[in-house]
């Protein structure tokens, strides 16, 4: 089944009309597929959207057996295929999810470039943070704190601009000038509508680096 994922084309579109073209009901309770589908799921570091169909709230899930990339919505309410529906996502939710993405990979950009290896990356609310690999010896923590964080912010004034793009089978989203990185998340059109930026831990454990920070949409 080819659907259509809108939220991959513009995280400013809260709202879409449109068709179940499936319908079912697991332990726990109905659930749909929609041909334009508005809702992020869970993945990449990323939590989900938040939204209803038709009014009824609906959180999205990926259909793990599919062969292509499916997002299924559980509902409150059932629905049949065919249905004509409106779905609506919280769009203050959506845009604070997409900051913290957006910012994650530029401090993920900038870390990188200091040498450090990429391990995984967070962009959960209250915990978002990116870790990597420490290296042999530890590094100057503090240092490393305040050129990131410096950086980041001349990108933030600068107002870079943040665009995604499809190159074979793979989407890829870059931070003018500075940082690719293939993606499947939500991101501001430009850093300028990152605010309140700053850097909350910087630490090694176990011999992993993590560098935790905060942001939000202004």
């Amino acid at each position: 089944m080819l659907q259509h994922h809108i939220y991959l084309e513009d995280t400013y579109r809260f709202t879409a009309t449109t068709r179940v073209v499936e319908a079912g009901r697991s332990d726990l309770g109905p659930w749909v597929t929609l041909e334009d589908n508005i809702f992020h799921p869970q993945g990449g570091g990323q939590p989900s959207d938040l939204g209803t169909v038709d009014q009824a709230p609906a959180r999205p899930f990926r259909d793990a057996e599919a062969t292509e990339h499916v997002v299924r919505l559980s509902c409150e309410r059932e629905f049949a295929v065919g249905d004509e529906v409106t779905s609506a996502i919280d769009g203050d939710l959506r845009l604070r999810h997409a900051a913290l993405h957006t910012c994650g990979h530029v401090v993920d950009g900038f870390v990188r470039a200091m040498g450090f290896r990429h391990r995984v990356s967070n962009h959960f609310p209250g915990q978002a943070r990116i870790e990597f690999d420490a290296g042999e010896e530890k590094p100057d923590l503090q240092r490393l704190a305040a050129e990131v964080e410096e950086k980041t912010r001349q990108a933030i004034e600068a107002d870079r601009k943040v665009y995604a793009e499809t190159r074979g089978d793979l989407r890829v989203v870059t931070v003018d000038g500075m940082h690719e990185d293939p993606c499947g998340g939500t991101h501001v059109a430009s850093l300028g509508e990152l605010a309140g930026f700053s850097l909350r831990s910087v630490k090694v454990k176990g011999g992993v680096l993590k560098v935790g920070y905060t942001v939000e949409h202004a």
